[in-house]
């Protein structure tokens, strides 16, 4: 120990008015290092505030066999200053150190980080902090895949914890060096490859207690402790994009000794996605195979420290030389003594701070007892001699692949949060092929209320079917309900909705509180679609209201009963197709109002048959067309009334039938067109009264048959013809007044009171007989 010198370097303003006395001090993989510095001096004006968070440096020089000399550092920022008494003429105080890295435990915050690996989360949370500024890393240790975080969160955890948990997790573990890069935090996920070896000696020589004084780079004590662990582990989990596959890991390397296969298992395994189970199931049985085994050693040698390898000799049984890894390091380093000072009490003090150090020991998990017992029997640990140093090593075969245990307790949500959907900015639905949705959670300070806020967060819905259910996405602004998947903060998903005083319920409560239902509201626009049901006493009502368009499609048979009044309005088309049969029955009246055209087709037959009266009145035209036959019966009287003109057009014959009397009334004039033949048969009396001139022309012959002839005018009757007019008749007579004409077979017989020939040529008379005149008085004129 003579060859030991200690003394303290740091920014503080007071260092130099400090004298190192004891420093007893705990380096361990996985954790901050730990030094609680006792130092002396006689400055009655030291304040905390010159000392708390300061950085220093306890340097201990030492020298080797050959007479070299050499420096172990312990580095760390003063965390607590206490003064504990006089000793002599000095002041005794004592200064907590920690690793900047401890630091980040006093900071607690809320965040979220997404698609970054777990080197790029440290970063991250190192750049927005103050302690960033003490940032002294290497992580070229870091060899294996470590696939990005999609989403990452912090929550009511510090940064500390944050960080440890997501190193664990990941099977990465850590260190700070105390040789050439004093207080440099060094990363490593594989134990075989990242350690170097002591600097000073890099091998350590096993002893025997009593045969040397254990200066120098010797162990003069080995303690080997092997113990039951599992020897398999597996997990299961699932991915939402391929829910019907189970996502699983089986990994196993029993130890040699009986029970040693039994097996671990966990659900959710945790995986960032298919294609990385094996390699976390790996670090979880690495975890496992890496509590197995560890050894102990006892030296005075300060070149040892946490984080390097040393290769070990002369194990007195021959089985335990080789490599090895020092996986934590207790010490107790003590001056000699000041002149004028009082050597300080302190196994109270080197009891407390091993506790608490080997109480969040990773590497010593579940060995405090074995621990404290090897430290109560080495007096310079216990008791801090003065002048003395002693140093304890765990260490664990270097070819042991060590994963730190994952102590930190990941956080559990504790229940739902109430989130706000957001989206990118002119958007009103922010979503992907699985209705997934982004959310901005109150607490999260750094989101910015966008489409990278969250991670795309799965949605609960009524129902939930391959290609059925019920959907309906969350709208940017909207309050969500969410909650998280096995309480993880990394799984959130959306159970549910709230109104809120700035979204309030589409119904108008308290008012409205009878009516259920669902509104929706137009896509970049004004408007709504809506099915309501209003359960008013007496009023209960049904609406349902589109925006738009209104589809609805039944796939067998609908029916629709209405047991007082319907409306239908259409304020513009309406269109109906039937593919088979229609039925329509009204009960009472109907009335059917078109405000323009109307056109019917029908496809083959029409019927329509009414049992009363049917009165039929078009305002303006009328055209019937029928391309068939066509046949009108009016089993009653039948009466048409035309205001104007009445054309008939027949393409080809006509047929008029009237089984009893016919009146046919023409009010102005009458024209009868036909354009072949016209023939009619009146079975009966067929009367025709004309009240002016009757005209008929005839192109060709006119032909008049009938049982008897008689004309009538109240006027003279003229009958003229082109040629030769004839009339043929077994009698014919000529009647006027009392004179007549009778001509037959026989002859012709004229008679009158008076007759006169005249004729203003000549008078021929000529007779196949004789010639007879004769008369009362015979003259000439």
């Amino acid at each position: 120990m003579a060859d030991h010198k200690f003394s303290i370097q740091g920014d503080s303003p007071v260092v130099d008015k400090l004298m190192f006395w004891r420093i007893v001090g705990h380096e361990v993989l996985a954790r901050p290092s730990a030094y609680e510095l006792t130092v002396l001096t006689d400055n009655e004006s030291i304040e905390a505030a010159d000392v708390l968070g300061r950085s220093f440096d306890v340097v201990i020089e030492f020298a080797d066999a050959d007479g070299g000399t050499h420096k172990r550092h312990c580095q760390g920022h003063a965390v607590r200053f206490t003064r504990v008494a006089q000793s002599g003429r000095f002041l005794e105080y004592r200064i907590s150190l920690r690793s900047w890295f401890w630091l980040l435990s006093k900071r607690v915050n809320a965040r979220i980080l997404q698609n970054k690996p777990v080197l790029g989360v440290i970063d991250a949370v190192l750049d927005d902090s103050p302690v960033g500024s003490l940032k002294k890393l290497k992580a070229g240790g870091v060899v294996g895949p470590h696939e990005p975080h999609v989403y990452c969160v912090q929550y009511r955890e510090s940064d500390y914890q944050f960080l440890s948990r997501l190193l664990e997790e990941e099977g990465i573990y850590y260190w700070f060096d105390a040789h050439d890069a004093p207080g440099t935090l060094y990363l490593s996920d594989t134990s075989t490859l990242a350690h170097e070896k002591l600097p000073a000696a890099d091998t350590l020589n096993h002893v025997q207690r009593g045969a040397s004084e254990g200066r120098f780079n010797e162990i003069t004590r080995w303690i080997s402790s092997r113990q039951f662990e599992s020897g398999k582990f597996a997990s299961r989990d699932r991915d939402f994009k391929v829910i019907s596959k189970q996502l699983r890991a089986d990994k196993g390397d029993p130890d040699t000794h009986e029970l040693s296969d039994l097996e671990v298992f966990e659900f959710p395994g945790g995986y960032q996605s298919g294609d990385d189970t094996d390699n976390l199931a790996q670090l979880r049985l690495d975890e496992l195979i890496g509590r197995r085994q560890r050894h102990w050693a006892l030296t005075g040698w300060p070149d040892v420290t946490a984080g390097r390898s040393f290769a070990f000799k002369g194990d007195p049984d021959g089985k335990r030389d080789g490599d090895y890894l020092i996986a934590a390091c207790t010490f107790v380093a003590s001056h000699p003594g000041y002149e004028g000072a009082n050597f300080p009490e302190s196994r109270r003090s080197i009891d407390a701070v091993l506790h608490d150090a080997l109480a969040d020991d990773p590497v010593n998990t579940g060995l405090g007892e074995l621990v404290g017992d090897l430290i109560a029997q080495t007096p310079a640990l216990s008791t801090g001699q003065r002048a003395s140093s002693s140093f304890l090593l765990t260490v664990i075969p270097l070819n042991t692949p060590w994963r730190p245990p994952r102590l930190t307790p990941r956080v559990t949500m504790p229940g739902p949060q109430s989130a706000i959907v957001t989206g990118r900015s002119g958007e009103q639905i922010w979503t992907e092929e699985h209705g997934r949705v982004k959310v901005q959670f109150h607490w999260d300070r750094y989101g910015k209320n966008d489409e990278n806020s969250s991670c795309w967060v799965r949605v609960s819905h009524p129902w939930a079917g391959k290609s059925w259910g019920a959907v309906s996405i969350p709208r940017i602004g909207q309050e969500v309900i969410v909650d998280f998947l096995d309480g993880d903060p990394d799984q959130p998903i959306i159970v549910g909705r709230f109104y809120n005083g700035e979204s309030m319920a589409p119904f108008g409560l308290p008012a409205g509180a009878v009516v259920s239902g669902i509104k929706s509201n137009t896509h970049k626009g004004k408007g709504y679609n809506e099915l309501s049901m209003d359960d008013t006493a007496g009023k209960e009502k049904v609406t349902i209201h589109g925006q738009y368009d209104m589809n609805t499609t039944v796939e067998h048979n609908q029916t629709t009963t209405v047991h007082n009044s319907r409306t239908d309005t259409v304020d513009v088309d309406d269109s109906e197709s039937v593919g088979n049969n229609q039925t329509q029955h009204v009960g009472v009246n109907q009335t059917i109002s078109i405000g323009s055209n109307r056109g019917e087709t029908v496809g083959g037959t029409e019927t329509i048959t009414i049992t009363g009266h049917r009165t039929e009145t078009v305002n303006g035209g009328e055209t019937v067309t029928v391309t068939g036959g066509r046949s009108h019966t009016v089993n009653g009287m039948q009466t048409t009334t035309i205001s104007v003109a009445e054309a008939h057009t027949v393409g080809a014959g006509r047929m008029h039938s009237v089984g009893a009397g016919e009146a046919i009334n023409v009010g102005g004039v009458q024209t009868v067109s036909v354009g072949g033949a016209q023939m009619v048969s009146v079975g009966g009396v067929q009367k025709v009264n004309v009240g002016a001139l009757q005209s008929i022309t005839v192109g060709g012959p006119h032909k008049l048959s009938a049982a008897v002839i008689a004309e009538t005018s109240k006027g003279p009757i003229k009958i003229k013809a082109g040629a030769i007019c004839m009339v043929e008749a077994p009698t014919i007579m000529l009647k006027a007044g009392g004179s007549k004409i009778v001509m037959n077979a026989s002859g012709i017989t004229i008679k009158g009171a008076k007759i006169t020939i005249k004729a203003d040529g000549t008078a021929s008379f000529k007779a196949g007989g004789s010639i007879k005149i004769k008369g009362s008085n015979l003259g000439e004129d």
